[in-house]
């Protein structure tokens, strides 16, 4: 079934594609396909066990809708279609008119509705029809997916309420005590003792906003509601299905739904249209990773819990409210502009921190903690600050976040390991750590990767907090973790870093893992810089397979030891792998990249991992990873962002911009958030070599890294970056992470600019020919050069409100553009 998408928004001629599909808002999801709506999710806030599915189509139909005439009924076909993450608009011919009809999750409710034309048909009537037994009780011990999940189900039967048009019922989830899974295979041990209630009740209406009638079959129980009267021309009528803890609130739920529905409704199509209008838009020659960027913002909306600020669930269907789901790879948030929320979600994860553990790895329905997440890994925190400070700008938030991001690093430094920097806990990801040989004595290479790039941010916000003693000891962290970590980590024999070793030897383990290093910030790069051509040359040879990334190399004891997570990608701990990529001229990598991505955007799904256990590129749909409509977030903002870094080429560092040019497509994103300005980047020419910069109409020479005083003035910004394929420059910034270049000038082979920011910036430069000398305020300062790579990496120590002039002076190189300043 073909489709088209334009802003987020899926069109189709005929017919819902890549059916059965979910719909999703806040609490509320629901899976349909071209009939009926097949299940229904609910999160209610009284439940902390059982099952969250309400209803599911089995062998009776779920809930289904049509016209009626006289006894007979008609199906309405779904053409025109507009699809929105939250639910899809149709229109059906029937006896030469053309109707409307439309559902939508809206209010933690299921709202359908019929259109009706002025040519409408004579004497016809709106139904809506179930069977008793689509209400789930959840008993089945094979499938997880409907299982008990530690409670038993009960349901009272439908009663009509005539006086108020309502056909009402109520569920009840009773807890009850259940033995541990995998007891002896868990050593983790941060889960939380909660007090729950005993027993979770949910109240279920439906109605409508016209007069009811009601019939029920009684042999194969089946409940039929349909309007009391004939249906008029030019109205619109709606069914709406609800939910609620308490029968009374209920009732007064239904009536203020049913009478204020067209501005609830305008209300949910303005918020996710605000979403598509901001969102950027990529124009390249792959039409699905174009497709993708416009879609993942709208998908991503579709997650956040509504009636809580800064929560947003796993996944649009399935999985609820996480600690580092949420918090990870949120610059894609950032980039589409969704600063807002992530102002609100640093709040949210401070205000439901343990106070003694830190920041939750599980919630339950009512946002309570249900586990606490591996200390390493909240310092996720951390770098997601700087982030925010880094696209805002906002300098008050980091003051009023910065108590408790202190906090928190203080808390993981309790657990430092014999004075290396790396703090100890079994890793956050994968599972099952005993399959990575992980014993509870563990340094994680994923959890101390994460923790590194956090120490580097923790020191550029305790210079803007004005905390000089927390600056020196986030120094002294990263510090010693770039002293131990290749000598501990790396494995010399393989040629990649090992998943873990033990924090009370220090050896090595035999395990090896793809999402050992994490990328949360570009500050990753700094610590693996030494490594990076053996460590793709590892991925090609041990991980990279037809589906994608593979986790565990199939030699490994623990690939596919659990049949399942070990033999899959999963996407949001890809971006090392496409910084390697791209840092490596990897063009032709870079495109098979680009064919993953586009063989799900295609299926309109972005799964939470792809299983790679079979050798093909057209990996099998399944039930719960990769099902149509599933759009995983963290899975999103992982493609999202590694396509921005690296198959565009820009990145958005404490610092301002810096790019990344590589052998591939012309390419122009368009849109792009940055300081409250929009930025379109037009990736010109092919080559792993800048030529110029061209912001505005001046021309910048010699660095791959934007001056920030170029991005004042006009709210939107143009910028042109022209890549070729040979060096042009004796001496040119490569980037410069936590350093702001202003006035920047180059010419006869000299740089020289004023420079700002917080701590520890380390300045990469190409320098061709010979080592370059670099001063700074007048003064040499000590530069480290690789003759065989021709690059140099100067380190400079900055401070907040301190401008300080630099000078580079680079050597010759024959046809060099050595008599050129910055503005032509």
């Amino acid at each position: 079934m073909t489709h088209t998408v334009d802003k987020g928004i899926i069109y189709a001629e005929k017919g819902i594609p890549e059916t059965p599909r979910w719909f999703s808002d806040s609490r509320l999801t629901f899976q349909m396909d071209e009939n009926s709506i097949t299940q229904v999710d609910y999160r209610n806030p009284l439940q902390s066990r059982g099952n969250h599915t309400i209803f599911l189509q089995r062998l009776w139909d779920g809930f289904r809708y049509f016209l009626e005439r006289k006894q007979v009924v008609y199906r309405l076909d779904h053409n025109q279609s507009k699809i929105w993450p939250f639910g899809l608009e149709s229109q059906c011919e029937f006896e030469g008119s053309l109707l409307k009809h439309q559902m939508f999750a809206v209010a933690d409710s299921i709202v359908i509705q019929l259109i009706t034309p002025a040519d409408l048909p004579a004497d016809l009537k709106f139904e809506l029809e179930f069977y008793k037994d689509y209400g789930l009780v959840p008993v089945d011990s094979q499938d997880p997916r409907f299982g008990s999940g530690g409670a038993v189900r009960t349901w009272q039967e439908w009663e009509f309420d005539a006086a108020n048009s309502i056909l009402l019922t109520s569920m009840e989830d009773h807890f009850k005590e259940r033995e541990p899974e995998h007891e002896e295979e868990d050593i983790r041990t941060l889960n939380l003792e909660r007090n729950e209630e005993q027993t979770a009740p949910l109240h279920i209406g439906i109605s409508a906003d016209f007069p009811l009638s009601y019939v029920k079959r009684p042999l194969n129980p089946k409940y039929i509601l349909m309007s009391d009267e004939m249906l008029l021309p030019n109205t619109c009528y709606s069914f709406v299905i609800t939910f609620d803890t308490n029968k009374q609130n209920l009732l007064v739920k239904m009536k203020d739904l049913t009478s204020n529905l067209k501005p609830l409704i305008a209300n949910q199509f303005k918020r996710y249209q605000s979403v598509a209008d901001q969102s950027p838009v990529l124009i390249s020659p792959y039409k699905e990773l174009n497709d993708f960027i416009s879609l993942v913002p709208m998908y991503h909306e579709s997650c956040k819990v509504t009636d809580t600020p800064g929560a947003i669930k796993a996944k649009n269907a399935n999985y609820w409210v996480w600690g580092w789901d949420g918090m990870t790879s949120n610059y894609a948030s950032l980039y589409w502009g969704d600063q807002s929320f992530i102002q609100e979600m640093l709040q949210f994860y401070e205000n439901t921190a343990d106070p003694e553990l830190g920041i939750g790895h599980s919630f339950g329905h009512n946002m309570s903690l249900n586990s606490i997440s591996e200390l390493p890994s909240q310092s996720m925190y951390i770098s997601l600050l700087q982030q925010y400070y880094t696209i805002t700008g906002d300098l008050q938030e980091v003051k009023d976040r910065y108590p408790f991001a202190k906090r928190i690093f203080k808390l993981i430094k309790t657990r430092e390991v014999q004075g290396t920097g790396f703090c100890e806990s079994t890793s956050l990801f994968p599972d099952y750590p005993l399959y990575m040989k992980e014993t509870g004595h563990d340094i994680s290479g994923l959890n101390n990767t994460i923790f590194y790039c956090a120490a580097r941010s923790m020191e550029y916000l305790a210079d803007l907090a004005g905390d000089l003693e927390m600056m020196l000891e986030a120094k002294t962290t990263f510090t010693n973790i770039e002293k131990n970590f290749l000598p501990l980590f790396f494995d010399k024999e393989k040629k990649f870093i090992v998943s873990s070793i033990d924090s009370e030897t220090l050896q090595q383990r035999n395990s090896f893992n793809s999402n050992a290093v994490k990328w949360e910030n570009s500050y990753c790069g700094e610590l693996m810089e030494a490594i990076s051509a053996d460590c793709l040359s590892f991925f090609e040879e041990n991980i990279v397979c037809k589906a994608g990334l593979r986790e565990i190399p199939t030699w490994s004891e623990a690939y596919d030891a659990d049949a399942n997570q070990l033999h899959c990608w999963w996407p949001v701990t890809g971006e090392y792998y496409m910084r390697l990529i791209n840092g490596n001229n990897r063009g032709d990598l870079i495109k098979q990249w680009v064919g993953w991505v586009s063989y799900w955007t295609k299926k309109l799904t972005c799964p939470e991992g792809i299983s790679c256990y079979i050798d093909t590129d057209e990996p099998d749909i399944d039930r719960w990873n990769t099902a149509k409509g599933m759009w995983h977030a963290y899975s999103m903002r992982g493609f999202y962002q590694a396509a921005i870094h690296g198959v565009v080429g820009v990145d958005m560092e404490a610092g301002g911009l810096t790019f990344y040019p590589y052998a591939g497509e012309e390419m122009t994103l368009q849109g792009l958030h940055f300081r409250n300005k929009l930025v379109d980047i037009e990736m010109k020419g092919s080559g792993p070599y800048i030529q110029s910069i061209i912001i505005d109409g001046q021309t910048l020479l010699a660095t791959n890294k934007l001056p920030v005083d170029l991005m004042g003035g006009e709210k939107h910004v143009s910028i042109s970056v022209n890549r070729v394929a040979e060096n042009q420059f004796p001496i040119s910034i490569q980037t410069a992470y936590g350093m702001d270049l202003l006035n920047y000038r180059y010419e006869d082979g000299i740089i020289s600019a004023d420079v700002q920011g917080s701590g520890t910036s380390r300045l990469k430069l190409i320098a061709a020919g010979r080592k370059p000398i670099v001063t700074k305020n007048g003064i040499s300062v000590e530069v480290d050069y690789d003759s065989t790579t021709g690059k140099a990496t100067v380190e400079l120590e900055l401070s907040v409100g301190q401008l300080d002039v630099l000078e580079i002076r680079g050597g010759n190189l024959n046809g060099a553009k050595n008599k050129s300043n910055h503005l032509e």
